[in-house]
Formats: structure tokens, C-alpha cells, sequence
């Protein structure tokens, strides 16, 4: 299966960053989140259970906060199947 991956990184005023993560939850919030660098964008659907890690981190300059989301895809069940 081919992995299809689109990475954002960079440095963003707060009120960017706090705009993605607002539009990241209506997104999760409609079952269906997009994510868009340039002219490539990625779609995914979130299925009703998901993995989530939550990491902080505080040095003498620096502080680190990272969320990651994962699940595993949901088969859509199509008339053959459902007839076996």
C-alpha cells in the first residue's frame, strides 16, 4: 500500500497556531480532516476510537508540548460483504 504523508513545520505566531488546532478540532468534530501544504493536500478519517499521546517538556530555554492522534481505518462494509 503506498503511504501518502504531508509534513508542516515552521514557526508560526500563537494565534496561527492556535486557529490549525481550533479548525483540527471541527474537523475531527465532522469525521473528516484535511490537511494542506502548497498544492498537496491529505484527507483522513478519524474513526470513533483513537490513540492519543500527549508529551511536555521544560529545559532551562526551551519548552516542548507535542500531541499525536493515531486510529486504525475503518472498513467501509459494502452489499457483498454484508450478503456472506
Amino acid at each position: 500500500m503506498e503511504k501518502d504523508k504531508i509534513k508542516i513545520e515552521g514557526v508560526m505566531q500563537l494565534s496561527e497556531v492556535i486557529f490549525n488546532l481550533e479548525k483540527l478540532v471541527g474537523d475531527m468534530k465532522s469525521g473528516r480532516v484535511v490537511l494542506a501544504a502548497g498544492d498537496e493536500s491529505l484527507a483522513l478519517s478519524p474513526s470513533v476510537l483513537v490513540n492519543v499521546e500527549m508529551k511536555a517538556s521544560q529545559k532551562k530555554e526551551k519548552e516542548k508540548f507535542s500531541l499525536e492522534i493515531s486510529w486504525k481505518k475503518h472498513k467501509e462494509i459494502g452489499f457483498a460483504e454484508r450478503d456472506e
